[in-house]
């Protein structure tokens, strides 16, 4: 009975496999891509302005109940940027993504892949003007865009280009690998 069921597990993996539309599982199938996004803060803005930005579709956001969010924006008294996971603003229907963030010393460019290591897991991360983070974003829950991959994560780099306390207007550089496991932020298809 056990040979039979990993005989039919081999076979469903490899349909799984097949059904990808890559022989190789390793190779990453999207470029990694730049954007710059205008955010708004979550507090003294509109409820209806984006505050959230979705890491793997590359796009901003409202910040509400459904949670199609990564990270939320948002200034504090200082004049600075703070970015809160999704799990500390709201609780997803579909389960809870775990993002984790990795404040770096070095310049936004020099950043040329995630670094490997500890990431701060669903704890908000404070940012100045130049100031850059890397971001972890398991995308493997039930549904989710890495869900049957072998590493569920997808990583980004953000740095924050300026702050406007008038309009409470937030600008990110962004660099977005979005395949599954692989760290590179090198522009076009990564090779890890």
């Amino acid at each position: 009975m056990n040979l039979r069921n990993s005989t039919l597990g081999l076979a469903a993996a490899l349909l799984v496999l097949a059904g990808c539309g890559s022989t190789n599982p390793y190779q990453a199938q999207f470029p990694t891509e730049a954007d710059t996004f205008t955010l708004f803060a979550l507090t003294g803005t509109p409820a209806a302005y984006p505050s959230g930005l979705n890491i793997f579709s590359r796009a901003v956001t409202r910040v509400d109940g459904n949670a199609n969010f990564d990270l939320a924006f948002d200034i504090n008294a200082d004049g600075n940027a703070v970015i809160y996971p999704v799990k500390l603003i709201v609780t997803a229907i579909s389960g809870d993504r775990t993002i984790g963030l990795k404040k770096v010393v070095a310049q936004f460019d020099s950043v040329t892949s995630a670094p490997k290591g500890t990431y701060q897991a669903d704890s908000a991360v404070v940012l100045a003007v130049g100031e850059t983070v890397v971001i972890e974003a398991n995308r493997g829950i039930a549904g989710d865009v890495c869900y049957l991959n072998l590493s569920p994560n997808i990583y980004s780099k953000i740095e924050i280009s300026s702050i406007d306390l008038v309009t409470r207007t937030i600008v990110v550089q962004s660099v977005v690998d979005p395949n599954c496991g692989f760290r590179s932020f090198a522009a076009g298809l990564p090779a890890n």
